[in-house]
């Protein structure tokens, strides 16, 4: 398919690499941590938008469509159907035959449709050769020189979305005025994942594209061309008498996040545009063009607070690069739900490698009196092998993604964790190291609603640094080892069980205030220490 992303083209996207039936909350879900919804797929109901057009495409198409259902809101490809693949869950509702609801209508294809867009795209193994950092680098102007330099071309978005062969370039322009820093909250459906990346941001900007590029431009294949663009198209200042000029953008540096499918897809160029004193009382009422911004304000760094919670990972990395001195948050806590922590429980850890959730785990059991079953190891045993590290880590991941996919993998990993959590005979256990939704859900039936879920979040780059600080690595050498662990396909279903937690822990900094917050989380869910029989 060539032009900009579809619902039907994401949502066939995302069941093909998961390769199982999903529901329309969880492809939504997958959909916008992996970035494939375009600017003008926006809607506060993401979820009955995506129902509703893989509803008409089987409907439209019957046994032509390439959607099928395999239960009330579970979809499914045709082609995979054939071939056997998925897997079915303890209760059912992921079946691998078609229900009724799956009617054999002849109607014509209604297809939408499609309008071109070609962005500008860098081969990955020259970002990968030239940009030797995770997150935000300043004074990498000769960096994008070389890039720009490097067999640069023009590509479909779409084709663009479907290869990590490329880094797609953005644009992300920083608007200051002295002490105060623009920023803006993403329209409710949005590419970036509800809780990794937040909702609030202080960069505008978009892909670069074809349309950027001029006789004028050529350059730098119009990437400030489309700073200024973009600008123009997503906010308006009344009664300036002149519009923002390229040469008015400062370089600020580049951002490189090779962590998420979507990071490696992406390289953003940042800028930053300094308001001038003589137009900063236009600039105080300045209004939206996109439904995308909402809630436009100004910042003010010497008396406002920034809670690096609020910002999307970008902006995260802006705030802590730009500005250290004004970022309060550290290590802290956000609970959703206290109920499944009152009584006696199953508390699932989750969070990435490096995140800090070992080190949670650890705080837990020796100050508030959980025991430990160890997910890893409980797995190595039913799949006969060491665990990590006297198995490799590639190695582990491999065999744990084979074994989770076998039909019956989930339910057996489950019954051994329920098995082993129970024969400790605490009423508090903790269960570290879950990594798939399906273990989880499986687990949650087996406790009868006794479960929490505990998400410990660390930005990618930190978490790289705590994982190499831990197994006493040089950062450069191994970041390639370390980003290849964790977009392991094992570890795919991670970043979006935050969704689903009842407390999620922001490990910031990795410091001693991480146990802080840990306890002072604890006390308010009214975990006061108890000692062990």
């Amino acid at each position: 398919m060539t032009g900009k992303p579809t619902y039907l083209w994401a949502a066939e996207q995302i069941i093909r690499s998961q390769n199982r039936p999903m529901r329309v909350q969880d492809i939504i879900a997958q959909a916008q941590e992996a970035g494939l919804f375009s600017d003008e797929m926006f809607s506060r109901t993401p979820q009955k938008s995506m129902q509703a057009r893989l509803s008409m495409e089987i409907v439209n198409n019957g046994d032509e469509s390439i959607f099928v259902r395999t239960g009330k809101g579970v979809f499914f490809l045709r082609a995979l159907l054939t071939e056997g693949s998925g897997s079915q869950l303890e209760d059912g509702s992921l079946t691998l035959k078609p229900t009724g609801e799956l009617k054999p209508y002849r109607a014509k294809p209604r297809r939408p449709r499609q309008t071109k867009e070609n962005v500008l795209v860098i081969p990955s193994a020259a970002c990968r050769e030239i940009m030797n950092f995770q997150g935000l680098r300043q004074e990498t102007e000769p960096h994008l020189e070389k890039l720009i330099h490097s067999n640069v071309k023009h590509i479909a978005r779409t084709t663009a979305e479907e290869t990590e062969e490329f880094k797609q370039v953005i644009t992300y322009v920083l608007i200051t005025h002295k002490k105060h820093v623009l920023s803006f909250r993403r329209g409710r459906f949005n590419r970036a994942a509800q809780f990794l990346r937040g909702s609030l941001c202080i960069g505008f900007g978009g892909h670069v594209t074809d349309e950027d590029y001029s006789l004028f431009t050529g350059e730098d294949f119009g990437i400030r061309a489309n700073a200024v663009r973009e600008l123009t198209e997503e906010i308006k200042v009344d009664g300036l008498d002149s519009a923002i000029q390229a040469e008015q953008l400062r370089f600020l540096g580049l951002i490189n996040d090779n962590s998420t499918s979507l990071g490696r897809k992406h390289l953003a160029v940042v800028y930053q545009y300094e308001v001038p004193s003589s137009d900063w009382d236009k600039w105080l009422e300045v209004s939206k063009h996109e439904l995308s911004i909402n809630e436009l304000r100004w910042i003010n760094t010497e008396t406002d607070s920034v809670n690096l919670v609020e910002f999307e990972y970008w902006s995260q990395l802006c705030w802590r690069t730009l500005s250290p001195e004004m970022v309060e948050a550290q290590a802290e806590f956000r609970i959703f739900r206290k109920k499944p922590f009152q009584a006696p429980h199953i508390l699932v850890v989750v969070g990435g490698i490096g995140s800090g959730k070992s080190s949670a785990t650890d705080i837990l059991e020796e100050k508030f009196g959980y025991s430990k079953v160890n997910s890893g190891r409980v797995l190595a045993k039913l799949m006969g092998i060491p665990a990590v590290p006297t198995t490799p880590r590639k190695e582990f991941q491999e065999s744990a993604w084979d074994f989770i996919n076998q039909e019956t993998g989930p339910e057996k990993l489950a019954n051994a964790l329920f098995t082993a959590a129970v024969s400790l005979g605490e009423k508090r256990v903790i269960v570290d190291g879950i990594r798939q939704q399906s273990t989880l859900e499986a687990l949650r039936t087996k406790a009868d609603g006794a479960l929490a879920l505990l998400y410990v979040y660390a930005t990618p780059d930190l978490a790289l640094r705590l994982y190499c600080q831990r197994e006493h690595l040089d950062e450069t050498e191994h970041e390639a080892i370390f980003f290849d662990a964790i977009g392991a396909e094992v570890e795919s279903d991670v970043s979006v069980m935050m969704n689903d937690a009842d407390a999620v822990i922001y490990n910031w900094s990795g410091e001693a205030n991480y146990e802080r917050a840990i306890s002072s989380m604890a006390n308010i869910l009214g975990l006061k220490p108890i000692e062990k029989d």
